[in-house]
């Protein structure tokens, strides 16, 4: 799908109680840099708009210079924060992007725009059919599906997926793919194992 800036909108997932980091996830230092800067940088070649959902000291984020959304539904996990920024988006099309997988790339996101057709959902697979909903496309269009699978208390991003027009993309292949690439930070020691690999 060809698409210009001005029609994606970018959304950053800051939002979650980040119980094993300690503090705040988004604002945690990995090699000099907030995690939450690093997806910023990510998305913004791609997106005309982006903002941070964020539950917890949102006036922390404030000074990126972005709209911090608060989830409508709290305390469902990534599913709230997803929802409650496609109804805020202005865009059909948007990007969304977890704070702690420093190392996922623009041309992720890119390939992932390459793919959509009539597709609501794109997201990467890995290995053994690992999926990675939260570095993925979303369509607006999803919103009501979502909001029937919060209404009915599940709250699984996989689940979610199988009610949907979905695909996934194949990434293991691509120049750019390594075993990193979706490492997830999560805990002070899952940054200071990063840090020892020289990432």
């Amino acid at each position: 799908m060809k698409t210009n800036k001005e029609e994606v909108t970018g959304i950053i997932l800051a939002g979650g109680k980040s119980s094993r980091m300690g503090k705040d996830k988004g604002l945690c230092d990995f090699n000099g840099k907030a995690l939450v800067s690093y997806a910023i940088e990510t998305l913004k070649p791609l997106c005309g708009t982006l903002m941070i959902s964020a539950n917890y000291f949102p006036e922390k984020y404030t000074e990126y210079g972005l709209p911090v959304v608060a989830d409508d539904v709290k305390n469902i996990g990534p599913m709230g924060g997803i929802l409650t920024c496609l109804r805020k988006s202005q865009t059909q099309h948007n990007l969304v992007l977890s704070c702690d997988t420093p190392f996922v790339t623009t041309k992720v996101f890119q390939k992932l725009l390459d793919a959509v057709e009539k597709d609501q959902v794109v997201a990467p697979v890995h290995h053994t059919f690992l999926l990675e909903p939260l570095s993925a496309y979303y369509n607006t269009n999803v919103i009501n599906d979502m909001e029937h699978a919060i209404k009915s208390g599940n709250y699984k991003m996989m689940d979610f997926m199988k009610s949907v027009r979905f695909k996934s993309l194949d990434i293991e292949h691509l120049p750019f793919f390594s075993e990193y690439l979706f490492l997830n930070l999560n805990s002070p020691q899952d940054m200071e194992k990063a840090q020892k690999l020289g990432l």
